[in-house]
């Protein structure tokens, strides 16, 4: 009965969890959008102390009941284990399965090694996307929404049955879920749960728990006829039928041990702490509760990383800040929660989220405006993210949220560099933050608000740069730099206007001048510089209220006065004069 109890929970749990990623109709995101925040590496980025607690507590109480049920990797393998014992000969369908011993040492040095990983992400992203590889929902996560969803999408379209969504599948993310769906095939053909108790780190440091659990399976050593039939059904290969014990850092709870033993000789109670298989030193307590320590805070500092996209014909624009989305907060918080998981890539319509393609950053979502636009109307990525790397906003809210600013790259602009009307960014711009003014060679150049922008991208969207053949550019004239920090819209627009009245460089924030040479910041230079003169500040306060705003890397000091800005400045500014002032 216990076993056919945890298979419904189990499929249950399977399906509600896939159907968050491959529901084409959002459904299951509106549904039970919080069965992903109950993973428990999600809920740890996530800081979500219910569901860790709830996770530890289930697991001291009934052991790794959490891997049985409500891992989706881990029921994937069950399906194949399955599916192995369905087509092997019918006399070897009960002898699948023996015991093996534990390897503690590379359960803990894989342990150790994740969570140093997650750790190194605060310096290199690169670390914490190479632990996010073996992580079981971030692995799940990416064999769904590679393989599992576009089949969901091709049935969908052929039946006419469900809306169809655009999507496609970047080739990398294809491959590292192809890679990963066989490997798990084939060590849960051959080895049963081997992967969860090698190489998972979730399934490691839920074993140092479980090995404490008040309730286990237990073999009552009065009825049991050493027929070994338990061993042999056991996939988790954790019973030492010869010595009548159980290794519960590597038990499951599949309970198809208590189900095969026709004797009843195992049961789940309270468990004798002598039939345990012994497989850890005798400060096996300390460090188990070291490593619990390490894996909670490494896996608050894990971090998230940039990407280059892969395109089809409209190339993505280098960014000095990659722009992330509404409800992120920020460029390091989005970095340190988020697992790579997908579900903000399948949320997306616009296809503006997309998984990265750089060997350094592989799997991240990413923002790409060649395809699509953040539509102010839309919040389904900030909805699903079960992590809090995107937290849930409303629409009212998104609608004030600055998460970029958009910069145009004169030498490459229809209108301004070839003197041919266009002014697609400005007439698609839901802020009214583009306006086409006269340039200094006579032709209509776009001018963006930054104080308006609040980086949607409709306009590198929109762009014809980049798409059509008979121009060397192969990106958008104009793109979205993304903002460390996001900032609030409306405060943007009163704190301009504020300024409007007093500025003394002359700038408007076009971004005409950028890239520097040298590094400086100019447009940020430059609106510290008016806000400082509208706070009524002078001299030396000046230049501390600068040193407060701009990045120390793009400080004015930098300037050499080359005169590369010059040449490129609408307005005819004296740039590098008022460099050397500040």
């Amino acid at each position: 009965m216990l076993r056919k109890i945890r298979m419904v929970l189990a499929v249950a749990t399977f399906c509600a969890t896939t159907l968050l990623f491959i529901d084409t109709t959002a459904t299951a995101a509106r549904l039970w959008p919080w069965m992903a925040s109950v993973q428990f590496v999600p809920a740890v980025l996530a800081l979500n102390f219910v569901a860790i607690a709830a996770i530890v507590a289930i697991t001291l109480l009934f052991g790794r009941f959490y891997c049985s049920v409500l891992c989706p990797l881990g029921v994937l393998q069950d399906i194949v284990i399955w599916l192995r014992k369905l087509f092997a000969p019918k006399k070897r369908r009960n002898s699948l399965h023996k015991f093996t011993p534990a390897h503690q040492r590379v359960r803990l040095i894989v342990l150790f090694g994740f969570v140093v990983l997650l750790a190194m992400g605060l310096v290199t992203v690169t670390a914490s996307a190479m632990a996010l590889l073996i992580e079981p929902y971030s692995a799940f996560g990416r064999i769904a929404a590679s393989l599992m969803r576009p089949l969901a999408v091709w049935v969908s379209a052929s039946t006419d049955t469900l809306p169809v969504v655009p999507m496609s599948v970047e080739i990398i993310t294809l491959a590292v879920a192809s890679v990963t769906l066989i490997i798990l095939t084939l060590t849960a053909w051959r080895s049963g749960r081997a992967y969860c108790n090698t190489i998972c780190p979730v399934g490691t440091f839920l074993g140092l728990i479980s090995r404490h659990a008040v309730v286990a399976p237990r073999i009552d050593l009065d009825k049991c006829v050493s027929c070994g039939r338990c061993g042999r059904q056991c996939m988790s290969h954790c019973i030492d039928t010869a010595n009548h014990a159980i290794d519960l850092s590597r038990c499951v709870a599949c309970f198809d041990c208590i189900d095969a033993c026709s004797e009843g000789a195992i049961s789940f109670s309270a468990r004798q702490l002598a039939t345990t298989v012994k497989d850890t030193p005798q400060n096996a307590s300390r460090r188990a509760f070291l490593v619990s320590s390490a894996i909670v805070i490494g896996g608050v500092a894990a971090s998230a990383a940039k990407r280059v996209a892969q395109l089809r014909t409209k190339q993505r624009a280098e960014h000095v800040t990659s722009p992330v989305p509404a409800g992120a907060v920020s460029l390091s918080n989005f970095r340190s929660r988020c697992v790579a998981c997908q579900l903000c890539v399948n949320a997306c319509s616009e296809g503006v989220l997309r998984p990265s393609t750089s060997l350094l950053s592989p799997m991240r979502p990413q923002m790409d405006f060649t395809r699509g636009y953040c539509r102010p109307d839309c919040t389904a990525c900030s909805q699903v993210c079960p992590t809090g790397a995107i937290s849930p906003i409303t629409i009212e809210q998104k609608r004030n949220i600055q998460i970029g600013i958009a910069v145009v790259d004169a030498s490459a602009c229809i209108s301004a560099a070839y003197g041919q009307h266009c002014g697609s960014c400005a007439s698609h711009c839901p802020a009214s933050a583009i306006t086409m003014e006269q340039g200094r060679n006579g032709n209509v150049v776009p001018v963006v608000d930054s104080a308006r922008c609040v980086g949607c991208g409709a306009c590198e969207y929109h762009c014809p740069v980049g798409t059509v053949q008979s121009l060397s550019a192969t990106s958008a004239a104009i793109h979205v730099e993304g903002l460390a920090t996001h900032t609030n819209a409306s405060e943007a627009v009163e704190r301009e206007s504020s300024v409007a009245s007093v500025k003394q460089s002359g700038c408007v924030g076009c971004h005409h001048c950028m890239p520097c040479p040298y590094g400086v910041d100019i447009p940020g230079s430059l609106r510290a510089y008016d806000e400082a003169l509208s706070l009524g500040l002078a001299g030396q306060q000046v230049r501390q209220y600068i040193l407060h705003r701009v990045n120390r890397a793009n400080l004015p000091d930098r300037c050499i006065a080359c005169g590369a800005c010059l040449s490129r400045c609408p307005h005819r500014i004296s740039i590098p004069d008022i460099m050397q002032q500040l």
